[in-house]
């Protein structure tokens, strides 16, 4: 039943990305803006083709820092480069397997939620490194954080989630999840 679940909420697809994303590069077409477009449209395309991975569920890091940056690519030309990003992974740690889709919705949530009241611009750094047998991949933002339940909570069940009005978590939920079911309890967001 867990692996079923995995694999339905892996292969949930946001429809508002994929038609904000189409619609922005429809949008630099009509005001010939074919370079951006192209670079948008390439990155769009990677994004797709690395999530499909021969249907394997654990790619290499490699991969998924690729498909993680195609993601900040179109997202950022999406919001016209209102965050910058850096992404550092040293280059003996891309060799290993994660799971695929691991990034991409931390980052969503960064974009998203941690950049929502800024004034500025966001920031948005990705780093992997090894402490001891293993490997930890953070993913943070400039943005203005939340208090420690607030965190808690987004591991909490729909049933258990108190109402705030904002996006459910279940991005956050699915990857916390999906970590657990593959390695234990004791990994995980």
């Amino acid at each position: 039943k867990k692996h079923a679940e995995y694999l339905a909420l892996q292969n949930q697809i946001n429809p508002h990305f994929l038609y904000y994303s189409l619609d922005s590069i429809m949008w630099l077409l009509r005001m010939n803006r074919t370079e951006d477009a192209s670079v948008m449209l390439s990155s769009f395309t990677t994004l797709f083709r690395i999530s499909l991975s021969k249907g394997d569920d654990f790619i290499p890091i490699e991969k998924e820092v690729k498909h993680v940056e195609s993601y900040l690519v179109v997202q950022n030309m999406r919001y016209s480069k209102k965050f910058d990003y850096e992404v550092h992974v040293p280059p003996d740690l891309m060799k290993y397997h994660t799971m695929k889709l691991l990034l991409q919705p931390l980052v969503e949530n960064a974009i998203y939620h941690g950049m929502e009241f800024m004034d500025g611009d966001g920031e948005i750094h990705i780093r992997a490194y090894r402490k001891e047998k293993d490997l930890f991949i953070d993913v943070v933002d400039n943005g203005p954080g939340m208090p420690p339940e607030q965190a808690q909570s987004l591991f909490l069940d729909s049933a258990q989630k108190p109402k705030t009005g904002k996006g459910s978590g279940v991005g956050l939920r699915n990857v916390n999840e999906r970590i657990q079911l593959y390695f234990g309890k004791e990994y995980g967001l």
